[in-house]
């Protein structure tokens, strides 16, 4: 059985099968433009399971507590359809980069998906 071990976190990322199948992702990165300081943002990762046999999103890691994704813990059957969504808290003003990755029953095991816009200062801020 396939199993990662994460000696930062406390915690492993095993399988529930070892079947393995393919996850196709309608986009890998999302430009949310500018966003307005204080006002969170929402976006979603639309994904397909090509595979022949269920999929599973086993975690959904952030690279940064400012982004919190929201998943489907139920295994997609193959030829269905899902989203991971993911929320920005635009707190603070300027440029931002965050990367999304995503654990599965894939043959890599992970992709990464982006998220990237500018927070503009807010007019009650400055």
């Amino acid at each position: 059985m396939f199993c990662v071990w994460f000696f930062a976190e406390d915690y492993s990322v095993c399988p529930i099968s070892t079947q393995v199948t393919q996850i196709k992702f309608d986009i890998m990165e999302i430009d949310m433009g500018q966003l307005e300081q204080g006002k969170p943002k929402t976006v979603s990762f639309q994904y397909k399971n090509i595979g022949e046999h269920p999929l599973l999103i086993q975690h959904v890691e952030t690279s940064c507590g400012c982004t919190q994704p929201e998943w489907t813990k139920q295994p997609i059957k193959p030829g269905d359809s899902a989203e991971i969504k993911v929320s920005y808290d635009a707190k603070y003003s300027g440029r931002f980069f965050k990367t999304i990755t995503v654990f599965c029953n894939t043959l890599n095991g992970m992709n990464e998906l982006k998220i990237k816009g500018e927070v503009k200062l807010s007019v009650n801020n400055k």
